[in-house]
């Protein structure tokens, strides 16, 4: 059988976000182990404060192109695409987090939402040419933040505070 795109994990997600309960995300210590070959790839991470980390949706239960947000009725319906959900063709998750601490073969970060167990595909730093200064979300996502989900960390920077303010 060959495989057109053929990706291999460069880790696991040992300690993730829970799977119940009202969690913040921005408050969890996750720890992401990386295998053994890919532990030199670390050196020198520990000189940024943030990361991507492009992990798998390993308990994704089939595709869905269209849905309502977090399935409330009060959310429009809209495409996958649209939103961050794991429902998605190609199961992929990108999040930035905060570094907390290299300790290879260990990675601690903040505001990572995977879970425990899910893989980790690659890592790449976050610096200045990922910043977005000027960017536009649906009126529905911003409600959300704004009244259900509560303020965000300041280090997700100004577009935050921008955002709970009401600019």
């Amino acid at each position: 059988m060959s495989c057109p795109i053929c990706l291999k994990p460069i880790g696991v997600v040992e300690v993730g976000m829970p799977r119940f309960g009202k969690v913040d995300k921005y408050s969890v210590v996750s720890v992401i182990r990386i295998y053994d070959e890919y532990v030199e790839g670390l050196t020198g991470l520990e000189e940024y404060s943030h990361a991507f980390i492009l992990w798998y949706f390993h308990e994704s239960r089939g595709a869905k192109l269209k849905l309502r947000p977090w399935g409330r009725e009060e959310m429009p319906e809209v495409g996958i695409f649209a939103t961050r959900f794991p429902q998605r063709p190609n199961p992929l998750a990108l999040t930035i987090v905060k570094i907390v601490e290299v300790d290879p073969p260990r990675l601690r970060v903040m505001g990572l939402d995977a879970w425990s167990g899910s893989p980790v595909l690659d890592i790449k730093p976050y610096d200045h040419l990922d910043v977005v200064n000027e960017f536009k979300t649906p009126d529905w996502f911003e409600d959300f933040f704004r009244y259900a989900r509560g303020s965000l960390p300041s280090w997700l920077g100004p577009t935050s505070r921008r955002r709970e303010e009401g600019v």
